[in-house]
Formats: C-alpha cells, structure tokens, sequence
C-alpha cells in the first residue's frame, strides 16, 4: 500500500483511539454526578470508536489489498487483540433487532434496559431480561447476559494511540 494512504489509515485509527478516551473520561465525570443519559451517551461513544478502530483494522471488505494486513503490522496489532470483536457495538449499532429478539424469547417480558449497577441486582429478574447495564463494580458493559470487560479494550486502546501517534506523524515519503 502507498505510504501516504497507510497515514491516512493511521491517522484515522488514532483519532478513533483519541475518541474512545474522551469517551472514557466522560464516563468517569457521568458516574460522578447523577444522569443516566450522560453515562449511556459516553458508553455509547466508547463502543461506536472502538467499533470503528476494529473496523478499520479488521475490514468486512477492503478494496485496498493486504490493507488490513500492513495497517496491523505498522501498528503491532495482531488477530488476538482484544480490539477485534465489535458484538457490543453491534448490540447498539442494532438495538432495533436485538429488542426484537428479547421481545419474541423473553420467558417473563421483564424489561430491564439502561440500568447502571451489578448485574443481576434484581434477583427475580433473569440475566436475559437486562437489555444495556453497566456493572460498575466490573467496569463492564453487559447486554442479555453477555459481558463485555472494558479495561482490556481501554488498555488496548491506549497502546494503540501511542503507536498510532508515532506511525501517523512519519514522512510519508519513508
């Protein structure tokens, strides 16, 4: 790939890491003063960058070929990264579809969405019937009982946007 295209990829997945960070400290002044809203939009801002850091890494479809390939390499990221998965994004991305799914499966109908606290705080509730919770006391985004630990991502992340950083500001005549 052209050197100058591979900045632009690199400069782009810096931004999207610079995202999930703002993201992060947001989320860390909304856990700090009551409103549900603020912490929800930061949690949502987390997945949708670091769904697009893993998109940009991990392609459904390049037309660049090897793209992905020397974008990951530049980086040091490699297929074990934590940053690959994007099923939390998803489960925002397609609250819409997943709603559905809860609507036809659910056992009871109980419908916890939006909740920030242990999961399974409500012990008549089942696990399923949470829609979006944020275990506070796991740092960690759960959705119909699946979890999705946010510190390895943000760490993850982190690296990246060092690297990203350096990589991104090279002549890109090098």
């Amino acid at each position: 790939m052209d050197k100058n295209i591979l900045r632009i990829f690199q400069r782009e997945i810096e931004r999207q890491c610079r995202f999930v960070i703002i993201a992060v400290q947001d989320l860390q002044k909304a856990l700090q003063v009551p409103g549900m809203d603020r912490i929800w939009y930061s949690i949502q801002s987390f997945l949708v960058a670091a769904g697009n850091v893993s998109t940009l890494l991990w392609p459904p479809s390049a037309h660049i070929p090897d793209r992905a390939k020397e974008l990951k390499n530049s980086l040091g990221v490699d297929d074990s990264s934590p940053l690959a998965p994007r099923t939390f994004r998803n489960h925002f991305e397609h609250f819409d579809e997943r709603l559905e799914d809860w609507a036809t499966s659910s056992k009871r109908k109980n419908f916890v969405d939006s909740n920030v606290g242990p999961s399974g705080i409500i012990s008549v509730m089942d696990l399923e019937d949470y829609l979006r919770n944020f275990d506070t006391t796991k740092n960690a985004v759960t959705f119909r009982g699946d979890e999705y630990n946010l510190k390895p991502i943000v760490d993850a992340i982190i690296e990246l946007h060092g690297k990203a950083s350096i990589e991104a500001n090279k002549a890109h005549w090098k």
